[in-house]
């Protein structure tokens, strides 16, 4: 595969952005969703939250946490993170199930857009592309 090939099969995964706030860590300068995880510049250092790591199933959670780790294939997306939709782009959230909660602000949009083409579902698309989903709190 060339390397152009890798790189916008990367580019497709990934959504990168400048939050507009953040809720429990400081001084974020960059967030980047991969479908397998959430990475934050904060005060120039990279933190890396694991999504399976912070995976909520809605039963059995112990025996499909430990499929997973094993590679093996759950049914049923555990969820990540709580989401907030219906403010203006700015006022849109998810809120990461880690300890403490962690709450990323998404930036403003200029014009407007379809909603499949918003920061919000982008962001949304590329957690579910990992096999994981969050949870609509509107």
């Amino acid at each position: 595969m060339s390397d152009e090939l890798v790189d916008a099969a990367l580019t497709q995964q990934t959504v990168r952005f400048v939050p507009s706030a953040v809720e429990g860590l400081p001084g974020v300068s960059e967030a980047v969703v991969f479908p397998d995880r959430l990475e934050m510049l904060s005060e120039g250092s990279r933190v890396v939250i694991r999504f399976q790591d912070i995976a909520r199933w809605r039963r059995r959670a112990w025996l499909y946490r430990r499929l997973a780790r094993l590679g093996l294939g759950v049914r049923g997306a555990p969820a990540v993170a709580d989401r907030e939709w219906f403010h203006s782009p700015a006022g849109r959230f998810f809120r990461f199930y880690t300890e403490p909660a962690l709450t990323v602000y998404l930036p403003d949009e200029a014009g407007d857009c379809d909603y499949g083409e918003t920061m919000f579902r982008r962001v949304q698309s590329v957690i579910e592309a990992g096999g994981f989903g969050t949870f609509d709190l509107g």
